[in-house]
């Protein structure tokens, strides 16, 4: 190793960041003083710098894992709305191809009719509701009794 990295932790120590030894406590030997390199140097005897064996991170407050804490609706609502773009766009994909070619080549859009696309959200709003009273039905039906 260079002798860079010593001068560097030196400095810290001489500034006042580092309250030891940092490079002799890295490389595993005794340190060469205590406090600010400027001050005369002190051995100590024993370990009184008190450092971790470890090198790791202790939480204190363990029941507080996140930072973010989003509420269960936010997310159910964001799963819906990931879901009904999800359909959407499958189900319009001829739909959504065209309007991007337009877009990008510059064409002049019609305007949607109106009852086309009610009739179109009206069908498939009734095929959602019969498939999930058919659901619910048959949900129900497991908890009767024969």
């Amino acid at each position: 190793m260079s002798s860079n990295w010593v001068n560097n932790l030196d400095m810290l120590a001489q500034n006042g960041v580092l309250d030891f030894d940092a490079a002799s406590f890295v490389m595993g030997k005794a340190p060469r003083y205590v406090g600010r390199p400027s001050m005369s140097p002190v051995i100590p005897s024993g370990s009184t710098l008190n450092q971790p064996k470890n090198d790791e991170f202790k939480q204190q407050n363990k029941k507080d894992d996140s930072f973010i804490h989003n509420p269960s609706w936010k997310k159910w609502l964001f799963g819906g709305l990931a879901l009904g773009g999800l359909i959407f766009g499958v189900t319009n994909r001829k739909a959504i191809v065209k309007w991007t070619k337009d877009l990008f080549t510059g064409k002049k859009f019609k305007t949607p009719d109106l009852t086309k696309i009610k009739d179109f959200c009206s069908d498939k709003w009734k095929l959602i509701k019969d498939f999930c009273s058919k659901c619910w039905n048959k949900f129900t039906g497991l908890f009767k009794k024969p």
